[in-house]
């Protein structure tokens, strides 16, 4: 947009990525640490997608260093497996699943793979994950392997009688077609994900765009049911011909209530209940959690843990990103919370995560192997959750009831999960302002 547009992006925050920020310990406040870069969450994306296209397709790829990430773990019965990538590896893999349940799962991925992206919409998009499985005849096996080893990778929560069946099949597509194309279904930047935001910033500077950071927006002036530019926290009135607003659509509350209709206002309102959450635990170490690196995510399901109600998500950051010193780790480890009383004593949620994770990962001391070890509650992970009831034409934009005021991001009309399904947004919503497409169609 910004080759042929005047492009002004304006960020409250006075560093770059927002939600996709990567700092410091310190500068964020929790830890006096500044040799480690700890991103704002736990990203990795899914390669041969969304963000993976826009990052050539722009020339982005030219201002940041792109890394493969090892193939994701899952853990049952004291083990650590990898998924299938060749029919000799779908036969094998799973010791401790029955032959039968890999035969079910190697149908739903053929399925996937070769089913096109509108059939699946069509068919699947407004269908529970717990009907598709019913489909595939899916047993207690697969569903465990597919809902905490890999629904809850991409979708945070797992709550499969409401969560969209066809978000499952374009997710599984996606991880697919990575793993063809590049034997691996995940990807990350080299010192963090701001340094993709930062290259995408210099495309728009090069552009002639121009990024101001630190500038909070008070309002979004609108005339006649049409914007017509923004208000900043220093009165400063810009004027444009479109505006996108990039961030949690209820947002939107904040600064232009008094001009939406209240049919939209109920649904931002209700839109604020659906976002999901994760209590993390980050920290650095001179060891890794194994004997040798892992480099990547591992999900645990709830069937291994007994002191929360939570599968784990697991990250052991890959050194070759250098967001560690040299020789050091940097550790992540992820659980839903359910109950916010599990958030009055934070202190004792990290014990008992502690005695879920320790008999894990036994060569590993959860007591002296940290060098530094902080805790988070993030309230907005995903912006709004992809349920049945949320997806595709239930969710939020590209436009709004005020002309010339667009949406994007993880709340609003996407097909991927994370930062990836915000950049699809973006891309639906660049769209529907130039006119001009399909920029990027999943399969």
């Amino acid at each position: 947009m910004s080759k042929k547009q005047n492009v002004l992006v304006v960020d409250k925050n006075i560093y770059y990525g927002g939600r996709s920020a990567t700092l410091t310990p310190k500068k964020y406040g929790w830890a006096d640490v500044d040799d480690y870069y700890l991103d704002f969450g736990h990203h990795l994306f899914p390669t041969g997608n969304y963000l993976d296209f826009v990052i050539k397709h722009t020339g982005a790829d030219k201002y940041c260093d792109i890394e493969l990430i090892n193939m994701p773990m899952f853990y049952r019965y004291k083990d650590f497996h990898k998924p299938p990538t060749n029919l000799l590896e779908k036969l094998t893999a799973y010791p401790f699943m029955p032959f039968s349940s890999k035969l079910r799962i190697n149908k739903l991925l053929k399925y996937a793979e070769k089913t096109s992206f509108n059939e699946i919409k069509d068919k699947w998009l407004y269908h529970s994950i717990d009907e598709l499985y019913d489909h595939f005849n899916f047993d207690e096996y697969a569903r465990e392997i597919f809902t905490d080893g890999f629904v809850a990778g991409y979708q945070t929560v797992t709550e499969t009688d409401k969560l969209s069946g066809g978000d499952l099949l374009f997710c599984m597509k996606a991880f697919q077609r990575g793993i063809k194309k590049y034997k691996t279904p995940l990807f990350a930047s080299r010192g963090g994900v701001v340094n993709i935001i930062k290259a995408f910033s210099k495309i728009v500077e090069k552009n002639n765009g121009k990024i101001m950071l630190g500038k909070k927006v008070k309002k979004i002036i609108v005339e006649k049911n049409q914007m017509k530019g923004i208000t900043l926290e220093d009165n400063k009135i810009i004027y444009a011909k479109n505006a996108i607003y990039a961030a949690p659509v209820y947002g939107l509350l904040n600064i232009v209530k008094n001009d939406l209709p209240d049919k939209y206002i109920k649904r931002l309102n209700a839109a604020k209940k659906e976002s999901t959450n994760l209590f993390l635990v980050m920290g650095g170490s001179k060891k890794p959690l194994l004997d040798k690196p892992i480099g990547t995510w591992i999900m645990i399901p709830k069937t291994e843990t007994k002191h929360v109600d939570s599968y784990y998500l697991v990250y052991e950051f890959d050194q070759k990103l250098k967001q560690a010193p040299n020789g050091h780790f940097l550790l992540n480890f992820a659980v839903e919370i359910k109950d916010m009383n599990d958030l009055k004593n934070p202190e004792e949620l990290v014990e008992r995560m502690i005695k879920d994770l320790q008999p894990i990962f036994p060569d590993f001391n959860f007591k002296k192997d940290f060098e530094w070890r902080v805790h988070h509650f993030f309230p907005i992970v995903d912006g709004l959750r992809r349920t049945i009831t949320w997806h595709g034409k239930n969710r939020f934009g590209p436009n709004t009831p005020i002309k010339n005021l667009y949406v994007a991001g993880d709340s609003c009309y996407e097909f991927s999960t994370g930062v990836d399904g915000a950049v699809s947004s973006a891309i639906f919503t660049v769209e529907k302002i130039t006119g001009e497409g399909p920029i990027f169609r999943n399969g």
